[in-house]
Parts: C-alpha cells; sequence; structure tokens
C-alpha cells in the first residue's frame, strides 16, 4: 500500500467532525465584559486598586460535575459579574452585572444587587461595556 492510501483509509475511518458542533457562539456579554476587564488592566495606573477588579465566573458553562463541585465551593446563583473591592465614597465596594443589550437580569441577580446595596456596596445592571466602564469611572469621583 502507497502512503496516499494508507492515509486515506485512515482518514475515512476517523469521525466526521460537525462543523456546527465545534463552532463557538459568541456570548454578547462575555464580550463586552471582557472590553472592561481590558480597559482596566490598562488603566490600572489610573486608578488606585483597580488591579482588584475581577469577576465571579458565574457565566461560565460547566460540565454538571464541575458544577456540582463550584456549588460546594461556594459558587451561588446570582452574583454579580465584577467586583471592585475598593472602599470610595462611602461604598465598601462596587458590583457590576453585565448584561448585553437585550438581556434581562434574574431574580436571584436582582435580589443579590439588592442585598449588597443594602449592606454599603455600590451595584449596577451595566448593558455595554462604555457603560460598565462609566460606571467605574464615577465611582471613582
Amino acid at each position: 500500500m502507497s502512503i496516499d492510501s494508507l492515509i486515506k483509509k485512515a482518514l475515512s475511518k476517523q469521525p466526521m467532525i460537525n462543523p456546527s458542533r465545534t463552532k463557538k457562539r459568541a456570548q454578547p456579554e462575555a464580550v463586552e465584559q471582557e472590553k472592561v476587564i481590558a480597559w482596566a488592566k490598562a488603566n490600572e495606573r489610573n486608578y488606585p486598586y483597580l488591579q482588584l477588579l475581577h469577576c465571579s465566573l458565574n457565566g461560565v458553562k460547566m460540565t454538571k460535575a464541575q458544577a456540582v463541585r463550584a456549588i460546594a465551593q461556594g459558587m451561588k446563583k446570582g452574583v454579580a459579574d465584577l467586583f471592585l473591592p475598593v472602599k470610595q465614597g462611602g461604598y465598601g465596594g462596587l458590583y457590576i452585572e453585565m448584561k448585553s443589550a437585550k438581556g434581562r437580569i434574574s431574580i436571584e441577580q436582582s435580589k443579590f444587587l439588592k442585598d449588597v446595596s443594602d449592606n454599603g456596596y455600590a451595584a449596577f445592571v451595566c448593558y455595554s461595556a462604555d457603560d460598565a466602564i462609566k460606571r467605574i469611572e464615577d465611582y471613582y469621583q
């Protein structure tokens, strides 16, 4: 058998990958959040402790086993996407829930934002990176 026929034979036995299953779908909310984090990294010198801005990873897709483990370790529904643990203007920190332009806030998210607000934190829902960046800048004023 020639090399070409061996390759063809090996390839014919390989399962075909369905392109629609491998194509990653863009998550508009995640894209906007990435823009906020990129802006924050570029502006850490302009705002004290901006390097502390971090995400909750609640929007990350997990297997069932990973989700069970994350919940056992304290992951909770409704926790805001971004948190800036910096005291400013009478607030203990800033929580931001990122949403796409068409996104809706869940009951758990609404309750979380109300609870943290009642406990001295600034809390906002932002529908774009520009909106979130403006909230962060305003928070520092």
